[in-house]
């Protein structure tokens, strides 16, 4: 028999989740801290005084009273118990009509999708039982969405297994622009809340090159605060001072080689008129950076986040003024190994577009992810004769962003 019930502890509920095959970090207890602009509450499904099956849910304030109920990347249960499923949204609903909810929004981490990019997709055969097992329960599907506003999370992502992550796995030009990242002397340190000041500037560079909106350094720290165990930064670095110095070097040299030469070394000549071009060039540039960024430049960066076997790269940017370097490779490379060897099995580069024809499925392909197409939304109605007035309000917020 059942047994619905309001305040679950975050302890219990952690471990659960963390040991359940739909954790996800979304689901941990301390994202109502993150969140912490909405109410929260965890509520979970008992048999036989054994929780089977959880919720972190998070409350958000509605004009006149009202609000909304959102269990991001939930329920965590067994989707395939139909019983189950029924009761914990019939028992959801009561618990939504406490809070003056207009709808429950779900977005479980069921998989409709598995594929590498190229691949033939694994559809998952369960997934159409499941939609339809939460539709016969109450809940309006969204559909299967392909733009990534169309939803709160992503319906699409680059998901890496530690099966396919591997030196000898990566695709030769991954390991090249790594090998020249090296070589151009761009260096990785991982560490925590003193980074974050370096790692927000980097972030703010990336937002004002894309025109898109991510976070600054308070919310960075709150994030590292919250997670102090399972969380850190990876920031890439390049000492200009130390570059600028070897180029300077090889420039002398160079132009002293230059001026020994016999007149009859025509070919030897010509290379070294091109290595003083290529070295003029670079010490130039150098010179630039140095009076721009100080004798050391924080060139790109990664914020991650590991919760039972899963990890997140939530938050990664990079000066595009360093591109040429190549930080990204580098800086990626560390932070998803990083989270491996923290005994993580999956790591999540984020979100993408489901036709995926962007720039982010561009350069996260170079690390060999699996592509997880999740089966979507869906809006458990609580109050029937506002809901649909509410969809379309909701539905019209979002267009507006």
């Amino acid at each position: 028999m059942f047994e619905f019930k309001i305040g679950v502890t975050a302890n219990e509920h952690d471990k659960f989740v963390q040991n359940h095959p739909l954790c996800n970090l979304l689901q941990s207890s301390s994202w109502a801290k993150v969140k912490d602009n909405w109410g929260s509450e965890i509520v979970g499904v008992y048999e036989d005084g054994i929780l089977i099956a959880s919720s972190l849910v998070l409350i958000r304030p509605l004009p006149l009273k009202f609000s909304m109920l959102y269990t991001p990347r939930g329920p965590v249960m067994d989707y395939t118990n139909k019983e189950l499923v029924a009761f914990f949204l019939k028992e959801l609903k009561k618990f939504g009509k406490k809070h003056r909810a207009l709808f429950v929004k779900m977005d479980p981490t069921i998989h409709y999708n598995d594929f590498h990019l190229g691949e033939e997709k694994t559809l998952n055969p369960q997934a159409q039982m499941i939609i339809d097992s939460l539709a016969a329960s109450g809940a309006k599907h969204q559909g299967l969405t392909m733009a990534m506003d169309a939803t709160i999370q992503p319906r699409f992502q680059a998901n890496i297994y530690k099966e396919d992550f591997s030196d000898e796995l990566l695709p030769k030009s991954t390991k090249k622009m790594m090998k020249q990242a090296q070589k151009k002397g761009v260096t990785v340190k991982m560490g925590h809340t003193e980074l974050v000041d370096d790692f927000a500037k980097v972030i703010e560079l990336t937002t004002e090159r894309q025109n898109i909106s991510l976070r600054n350094s308070e919310y960075f720290k709150k994030l590292l605060n919250i997670y102090p165990d399972s969380s850190f930064i990876m920031l890439a670095e390049v000492n200009l001072k130390e570059r600028y110095e070897e180029t300077l070097q090889r420039y002398e040299k160079n132009k002293a080689d230059l001026a020994n030469l016999k007149e009859n070394q025509v070919k030897k000549r010509h290379n070294l008129e091109e290595l003083d071009f290529s070295l003029t060039r670079e010490k130039n540039e150098l010179e630039e950076n140095i009076a721009r960024s100080g004798d050391v430049a924080v060139v790109a960066g990664a914020l991650a986040i590991t919760f039972g076997s899963t990890s997140e790269i939530l938050y990664a940017g990079m000066d595009e003024r360093y591109k040429r370097y190549m930080p990204a490779y580098l800086t990626w490379y560390d932070a998803i190994n990083e989270c491996f060897v923290r005994g993580c099995d999956s790591c999540n580069m984020g979100g993408l577009e489901g036709s995926l024809n962007d720039g982010l499925i561009k350069f996260k392909s170079n690390f060999n992810p699996t592509i997880n197409e999740f089966i979507g939304e869906f809006d458990l109605p609580v109050n029937g004769l506002l809901f649909k007035a509410s969809e379309y309000a909701y539905k019209l917020r979002k267009q507006k962003k």
